[in-house]
C-alpha cells in the first residue's frame, strides 16, 4: 500500500519566507499554486520555490535565484563566438591528409552508411570543428553549459541587464520538498493564511 506525504501547504495557504538550520534567510517565490520546491546547488539551498510543475518552478529559480553572469555580451561574444560541429571521422586509405584529419581518415559521409550504420572497424573517432562567427554564441553548447537566459528577462538585482544567468558547472537540483526533506534539512517555514 502507497502512502502518500501530506502536503507542506494548502491552497489557502501563502508561503512567506523560510529559514535555514543556521537562521539565515532562504530566498522564497510563491506562484499561488502547487507544491513546494527547495533548488540546491554546489553552494548550499538558493532558495524554495511554490509551483505547479517542476518545470514552472525552475524556470522561477532562472528567473529569481540564479545569479547573473558577470560577463557582458561582448565579452561572451568573445568567448563562445565560434560554431561547433561534431563529425565522425573514418578510415579510408585512399585519403590525403586534410585540415582535420591525417592520411588515411576523412570525415563521414553519407555514403558511408550501409542499411542505416556504420561497418564495423570503419569508425575511428569524433572530431569537433569549431568556426569561428561572433553571433553563434547563443547556440553554442559550451555557453549553454554555463549560463542560461532568464525566462521573463532581466530581474530587479541584475547590473548588466542582459537577462543571462550563470549556471552552477558543478551541477544543481530541483526537488518536491517533503516532509522528511524539510526536516532533514533542517528548514523553519513561515507560511499564512491567504487574505
Amino acid at each position: 500500500m502507497k502512502t502518500l506525504s501530506p502536503s507542506l501547504i494548502t491552497e489557502s495557504k501563502r508561503l512567506v519566507s523560510a529559514k535555514s538550520r543556521f537562521g539565515h534567510a532562504i530566498q522564497v517565490y510563491d506562484d499561488g499554486f502547487g507544491p513546494l520546491w527547495i533548488h540546491r546547488d554546489s553552494m548550499g539551498i538558493s532558495g524554495i520555490v511554490r509551483a505547479q510543475t517542476w518545470e514552472d518552478a525552475y524556470g522561477i529559480c532562472e528567473d529569481e535565484f540564479f545569479s547573473e553572469e558577470s560577463m557582458t555580451i561582448e565579452e561572451i561574444a568573445k568567448e563562445y563566438g565560434f560554431k561547433r560541429e561534431h563529425v565522425k571521422i573514418v578510415r579510408d586509405p585512399l585519403a590525403q591528409a586534410g585540415k582535420h584529419t591525417a592520411a588515411g581518415e576523412r570525415i563521414c559521409r553519407d555514403t558511408d552508411y550501409i542499411n542505416g550504420r556504420l561497418p564495423d572497424g570503419l569508425f575511428i573517432r569524433w572530431l569537433t570543428i569549431e568556426t569561428p562567427d561572433a553571433d553563434a554564441w547563443a547556440d553554442n553548447e559550451l555557453f549553454q553549459e554555463s549560463c542560461g537566459f532568464r525566462p521573463s528577462g532581466p530581474n530587479s538585482r541584475d547590473t548588466l541587464n542582459h537577462g543571462i544567468h550563470a549556471r552552477d558547472l558543478s551541477g544543481d537540483y530541483l526537488d518536491k520538498l517533503t516532509p522528511a526533506l524539510l526536516s532533514e534539512l533542517e528548514i523553519t517555514l513561515e507560511i499564512v493564511e491567504e487574505d
